[in-house]
């Protein structure tokens, strides 16, 4: 395969979602192994030693390296396989410009990667403006794959389904058409997040709402904004009814008693490239969504008090711990705002599921929530934490506090030597071995004990009924004949 094949077939490699068993099998073909063989960073490594090869030996032949001695069918390839060499060869200036990025906050800095990355573009012959936007794109994909990795943690099969959902959620399943249509224009595509309290639902959104399209400005040598700038929380059950319309849309001086000053709500204060987070959702009254739901729809929102006419250019990513189809049916919430919501719905794993799946998973996240807890621990406390918790707790325990539960089994384990669980039965098939089917009149009658246990223990109406193998109105029909 000569240089130019090669650089055709690397092209496939920038539209692969790295958290997916795709990314895996093009690697292993343009490098002639078989899968499982090298990790990731290992097979990035040597397909960017491979690339940079092969740009030299096209330089070698053409003199140098310039956009313009590739036309029709092969300069896209070639556009996107120099894509791909200068991410990684800037990989390390990326990381370190994203860690003082986060130190310096919400002022941009000086993006000296960028910078240098432009000269390299320049001088291989594209334009400025193509320029600053793929060195945006590179810039964005460094800061995705970054968070991601960083903050979604786990090697069971449901966390590493998350992280491949969370990076389709930034460039979609197609990201051709995110590079081609989409970059800067997902606005209109909302996110829901649904769990169990405790499984991180905020992490999510806070990697999912810092890992957007940020325009580069050659002329200042820095992005347009700061991601850490570039995300927004509320938490609607913080605020009574009174508050809460201001929070969302802001108020001007006078409009209602001790509004003594303008306020800026929080669609007011998010960028055009930012993300609002809105926390428990379905606390929201009626009247409240009908007003959110016309921000969605029309991008026009008026601060209390006031005519004027603000828009809002930014993304919405929206949670609850709720069964959002029970809230619908209760005329709680309204069907219509959840259209506008659920442009892509995530759902998060329970951390007993996590467990589960892979046993080793409650030592990875002890190790990683330690740092939180105690100064410099080492290993060997993680060891014996596990440990206690393994001989203190049954390993069928359903952990309804998830992460945050773990996080204070820990300090509870560092002050007492122990953890007090929550010791319910979590099936009553458990506690009533033999008594349990005597007393029964009808299969009906286990079905929804049946149906009770496993909604209690994955959540939510959906992912029970999966559990099962019925529908979700068969579900919920015995789980509330037991209420």
């Amino acid at each position: 395969m000569d240089s130019l094949d090669f650089l055709c077939q690397v092209a496939d490699l920038v539209f692969a979602n790295p958290f997916g068993n795709q990314r895996e099998r093009l690697d292993c073909r343009l490098l002639g192994i078989p899968p499982g063989r090298l990790s990731f960073s290992d097979r990035s490594a040597r397909l960017h030693g491979e690339v940079k090869q092969a740009f030299e030996d096209i330089a070698k032949n053409k003199g140098q390296f310039h956009i313009r001695h590739f036309d029709g069918n092969a300069r896209t390839p070639i556009t996107l396989a120099w894509m791909f060499y200068q991410y990684h060869e800037a990989l390390d200036r990326i990381e370190t410009h994203i860690q003082e990025q986060t130190a310096a906050g919400d002022k941009p800095i000086k993006a000296d990667f960028a910078i240098r990355m432009a000269g390299d573009f320049q001088r291989a012959g594209f334009g400025r403006e193509d320029t600053c936007h793929y060195i945006a794109l590179i810039f964005q994909a460094a800061r995705a794959y970054c968070f991601i990795q960083g903050a979604i943690l786990g090697k069971s099969r449901c966390m590493a389904h998350l992280r491949e959902m969370l990076w389709n959620n930034i460039f979609t399943a197609h990201p051709q058409w995110y590079f081609n249509h989409l970059t800067g224009k997902m606005e209109d595509f909302s996110t829901l997040i649904l769990g169990e309290t405790g499984s991180g639902k905020s992490l999510v959104a806070h990697t999912l709402g810092q890992s957007g399209f940020i325009p580069f400005d050659l002329e200042t040598g820095s992005f347009t904004e700061s991601f850490t700038d570039a995300f927004l929380s509320i938490n609607l059950s913080q605020y009574p009814p009174s508050l809460l319309e201001s929070e969302l849309f802001g108020h001007k001086k006078g409009a209602f008693t001790g509004a003594i000053s303008h306020h800026d709500g929080i669609f007011a204060r998010c960028s055009a490239h930012g993300a609002v987070f809105i926390d428990e959702i379905g606390d929201i009254d009626v009247p409240t969504q009908v007003k959110l739901l016309n921000i969605l729809q029309e991008r026009r929102f008026s601060p209390i008090g006031s005519n004027e006419k603000l828009r809002f250019s930014g993304r919405v990513i929206s949670a609850t711990n709720q069964d959002i189809h029970a809230l619908m049916e209760a005329g709680r919430f309204r069907t219509d705002l959840y259209y506008r919501l659920c442009s892509d719905i995530i759902e998060m794993p329970s951390l007993c599921r996590r467990i589960r799946e892979d046993p080793e998973e409650l030592r990875h996240l002890i190790e990683r929530l330690l740092p939180k807890i105690l100064q410099n621990p080492d290993k060997r406390m993680a060891t014996e934490l596990e440990k206690i918790i393994r001989a203190t707790i049954p390993e069928d325990y359903r952990w309804p506090g998830n992460i945050r539960e773990l996080e204070q089994c820990i300090r509870q384990i560092c002050i007492r030597g122990s953890y007090r669980f929550d010791q319910t039965p979590q099936n009553p098939l458990q506690k009533f071995p033999a008594e349990y089917f005597e007393n029964k009149t009808s299969l009906a009658a286990v079905a929804a004990d049946y149906c009770r246990f496993l909604y209690e223990k994955h959540g939510t109406f959906e992912s029970a009924a999966k559990a099962a193998g019925i529908d979700r109105r068969t579900i919920k029909k015995y789980i509330e004949s037991k209420l």
